[in-house]
């Protein structure tokens, strides 16, 4: 049985003021059991051990929007692992992506292209939770028609990233 559950975006997330408007956003948590982990730690912990296939998939999807001008990803950017020892500023990448806001609680970081903007946040919650959640703000119809046609893989790979991250106890 998974501890990952889909859930509301939490009230005390900023991701919802990531975008001037957001036309997608998802949520899924998990319990935290890492007491007082550090926010950089528990983003590495979350989106820093990719799957091989998801690593394969992405790298394949990547390649074929690259003529629509949406930004990819080579093999070699996803194995490059986060350091959690750096101090992480706003505008760092910080894995893949860059860093839109570090809070104490939440870090939020994304990428914009000409077709949509996205933001992720790892959330942790007063109650013990650490919740993944994704904004989006498509631009255009290609925009539109994208993020509709990758949901149903970004939904599966959010969950099982989290799912894997807290049965291995990284967070």
């Amino acid at each position: 049985m998974s501890d990952v559950v889909r859930c509301e975006l939490p009230a005390e997330s900023r991701l919802a003021e990531s975008l001037p408007r957001v036309a997608y956003v998802d949520s899924f948590a998990a319990p935290a059991r890492i007491p007082g982990q550090d926010m950089v730690a528990i983003y590495a912990a979350a989106l820093g051990h990719m799957p091989e296939a998801f690593k394969r998939l992405i790298v394949l999807r990547s390649q074929l929007v690259k003529p629509f001008g949406i930004r990819g990803v080579s093999r070699e950017d996803l194995a490059q692992p986060i350091d959690i020892s750096r101090d992480y500023a706003v505008g760092d990448r910080i894995g893949r992506w860059t860093l839109f806001a570090r809070h104490d609680d939440e870090l939020i970081t994304g990428a914009d292209d000409r077709h949509l903007d996205f933001r992720v946040s790892v959330l942790r919650t007063p109650d013990r939770r650490i919740v993944l959640s994704t904004a989006v703000m498509p631009h255009n119809a290609f925009g539109r028609a994208y993020l509709t046609a990758i949901l149903p893989f970004h939904r599966f790979g959010v969950a099982s990233l989290l799912r894997n991250a807290s049965a291995a106890g990284r967070f």
